[in-house]
């Protein structure tokens, strides 16, 4: 890969990823696109952890408490040195380097002021307008965040969305970067059909509650037109 003036800070939060964090860090220890990775461990009660640490160099932040994915963020980004971040869920299955690589470039090639991942199981609305607006796999500036304690007080959901307001208001161009062997398993594999139904019905009801469902409708579309080829 060619060596760019910019650097990138990535930042992975996890809770209770013993069992998928091994790959997806596999995938980015020691990328050439990222020059510091960062793992936030947010109070995990499995082994979690301990998987981290067999990645020599990483930067892994621990705590007892879990404190939300947000929080995890808003603590990876104030360990973070580089003016560049990215986003990295721990839970992904079948992330490779090169889909780290595909969604680093268009920000470091400055084709892009913000790049976003749209999975292999996306929901089919968010594959047929190209655009997931709540995926947590992001490259943009630090600076679009703002104070980084309020960031940490969002609720859940709450990052993207805020993210996502920012994103519009500043008319930043983004880049989809198709990850088409790339899944984000549901809840229901995660914790079984019927509790995984009802945290999937949980986090439909926490985006609207976030956006109101006119909000999310109004952000969709306005992010859609700053889609860049």
């Amino acid at each position: 890969m060619v060596e760019y003036k910019q650097k990138i800070s990535c930042i992975v939060p996890a809770y209770n990823e013993g069992a998928r964090i091994g790959k997806v860090l596999r995938a980015l220890y020691k990328n050439k696109a990222i020059d510091e990775l960062i793992v936030v461990n947010d109070g995990s009660k499995d082994d979690t952890e301990s998987e981290i640490r067999k990645f020599k160099g990483v930067k892994l932040i621990t705590y007892k408490k879990n404190g939300g994915k947000s929080y995890a963020i808003m603590r990876g980004l104030k360990a973070s040195k580089n003016k560049l971040v990215m986003f990295i869920d721990s839970d992904l299955v079948g992330l490779r380097e090169k889909d780290i690589v595909a969604l680093a470039k268009p920000v470091l090639e400055d084709k892009a002021d913000i790049s976003i991942s749209l999975r292999k199981n996306s929901l089919n609305i968010y594959k047929f307008f190209s655009l997931d607006f709540i995926s947590g796999e992001r490259v943009f500036k630090k600076e679009l965040l703002g104070n980084l304690d309020e960031i940490g007080k969002l609720r859940s959901f709450g990052l993207e969305s805020f993210m996502n307001k920012r994103i519009i208001k500043n008319k930043l161009r983004i880049k989809v970067v198709k990850w088409d062997n790339v899944i984000s398993p549901r809840k229901s594999k995660k914790m079984g059909f019927f509790h995984g139904m009802v945290g999937d019905i949980k986090m439909i009801k926490q985006i609207i509650k976030t956006v109101g469902f006119f909000g999310m409708i109004s952000i969709f579309f306005n992010m859609k037109k700053l889609i860049v080829k």
